[in-house]
């Protein structure tokens, strides 16, 4: 019997190449999303036999329906950056956290409890990290994907449902990466020779290719298919890491460049590492270095 996906945000950068990916793999594929697929991601939904329904998590009657025989959830649907939150609270809150609520009372509540795969962000890790008088309003998109997995665990402990938070940090890679984000930015103005600006030294990323993510996600459904297995929270991040200053070095001398680095600012805050939440079973075990890949770029440009 074929497995059954469904993923909410199927839209998105993570979700869409997350859902053609299951497809071509032979995997029936369903989902959600509020926004509509650019045109060439719907030709390959089209092609791939994955049925794309347009609507918004907080649709409780339109959403139901669309969660009977379905094997594993993959949850993926919420604000993805932490500016978008800070500019839009409320938006966030929304998306993130009633969204969430209203799915898993509704999986809660189906005759057959599915597998959830919830993808959250590293940004939790970090945000656990601080004491109250650090939190502001940059921890918005933190507090929201929080409150989610919490919400989610509640539900999951009390209805016996298996549960694996997927922790993700600065996903890149593939066609369908969003353009404006940090990399694929410095990646375009190296390509024209134009300057590369570092606005913000403050930050660590720890880039995470698109395909280790599947890859993951795909070994942590199998690991939670084995009777007993109890471990709930999965961090999907290397500890390959850099500051903008470092990303845009790199970048300049991937492409043999002639741009420019423009530094508007120095310093680095420590690096918060890997977060221990509990004892481990699995371990992150990427396959894509981000300077082999621009590498790669960097020859076939």
């Amino acid at each position: 019997m074929a497995v059954n996906y469904f993923i909410t945000g199927i839209c998105g950068f993570v979700g869409s190449e997350l859902a053609i990916a299951l497809a071509k793999a032979g995997y029936r594929v369903a989902g959600v999303d509020r926004m509509m697929p650019h045109a060439d991601t719907a030709g390959e939904f089209a092609t791939l036999g994955i049925r794309f329904h347009h609507l918004d998590l907080l649709d409780r009657s339109g959403l139901a329906p669309l969660l009977t025989d379905i094997d594993i959830v993959v949850h993926a649907a919420g604000v993805s950056r932490v500016s978008d939150a800070r500019a839009n609270p409320m938006e966030c809150v929304n998306s993130t956290v009633l969204a969430t609520t209203n799915l898993i009372e509704l999986l809660a509540g189906a005759a057959r409890k599915p597998l959830i795969i919830y993808l959250s962000t590293r940004e939790v890790s970090y945000y656990d990290t601080l004491d109250d008088t650090q939190v502001n309003v940059d921890h918005i998109y933190a507090i929201s994907k929080k409150s989610a997995e919490q919400l989610l665990l509640a539900f999951a402990n009390s209805y016996e449902m298996p549960l694996a938070i997927c922790r993700l940090s600065d996903v890149y890679g593939g066609k369908r990466d969003h353009v404006n984000k940090l990399l694929p930015t410095f990646v375009k103005r190296a390509k024209q020779n134009q300057a590369v600006r570092v606005l913000n030294n403050q930050t660590r990323f720890h880039f995470t290719h698109i395909q280790d993510v599947i890859d993951s996600i795909l070994d942590i459904v199998m690991l939670l298919q084995t009777s007993g297995h109890r471990q709930r929270c999965f961090e999907l991040w290397s500890d390959e890491s850099y500051t903008a200053e470092e990303l845009a070095a790199l970048v300049v001398s991937s492409f043999k460049s002639n741009s420019r680095i423009d530094y508007a600012v120095h310093g680095v805050v420590q690096d918060i590492g890997r977060i221990r939440l509990e004892s481990r079973t699995w371990q992150f075990s990427p396959k894509f270095s981000l300077k082999d890949e621009l590498n790669r770029l960097s020859e076939s440009y």
